[in-house]
């Protein structure tokens, strides 16, 4: 019986993000002289991806250290002055859907992007609903290693909410939110949307996969029980 939903935020909810992000990074590292290739900058990136932005800066960044503070400030004004949110959309049916949850369901978000982006910026631009009973950012984390795919964030939620984890399914689209679900010993669902394909959700064991998350009251109602 499936009593607690947790989402994801970045190309669950809102899709756009992973490009939103990368021409962020792809602007912090021009904006101090550096220039990769695409193949390289993307590559980067990844190795580091779902890690707090001065992270990702430092290996974009790994040949020329002294830069990093001037181009973090460079991401900081592109994510907060535009270039973040211009990338962003919503799928129509979205906010009905978190709605109709709502009903049904405990819902959660544990996320990599910043708290104060999607409460103050995101939501109110695509009128998404606070139907949320938390959300954690990984940005709050003090300890590095309790982020994903650590499954400190998720057990936080489970144990403020009393939830077990066979009650509870993660809503995400990337390696890390499949290996945070499974060693917090939550049910993974896997989106389409964000970074996973089918093939490499497969390989991972995800045996949950659905195209996006407006599918995902659909895909819980055949395949597994509400708690009401």
């Amino acid at each position: 019986m499936i009593k607690l939903i947790i989402f994801d935020w970045d190309d669950v909810i809102t899709i756009g993000s992973k490009e939103g992000y990368f021409a962020c990074y792809h602007k912090a590292i021009n904006g101090v002289g550096v220039y990769l290739s695409p193949e390289e900058e993307y590559r980067r990136i990844v190795l580091k991806w779902g890690k707090h932005y001065r992270e990702e800066i430092k290996e974009l960044l790994i040949e020329h250290p002294e830069l990093v503070d001037e181009s973090a400030k460079i991401y900081e004004k592109e994510f907060w002055g535009g270039t973040f949110i211009k990338s962003l959309k919503i799928l129509n049916g979205t906010n009905e859907l978190l709605l109709r949850l709502k009903d049904k369901y405990k819902l959660a978000v544990i996320t990599g992007n910043e708290l104060k982006m999607i409460k103050e910026k995101v939501m109110p631009r695509f009128k998404i609903p606070n139907v949320f009973f938390e959300l954690l950012s990984s940005c709050d984390i003090s300890d590095p290693e309790k982020m994903k795919p650590h499954p400190y964030m998720a057990n936080l939620i489970m144990k403020k909410l009393k939830v077990l984890p066979e009650e509870t399914v993660f809503i995400g689209d990337a390696v890390g939110d499949v290996k945070m679900a499974l060693a917090a010993k939550v049910i993974p669902i896997i989106v389409l949307t964000g970074q996973l394909n089918k093939k490499k959700a497969l390989s991972l064991g995800v045996k949950n996969i659905i195209n996006n998350v407006t599918l995902l009251e659909d895909y819980l109602n055949k395949n597994f029980i509400s708690s009401k």
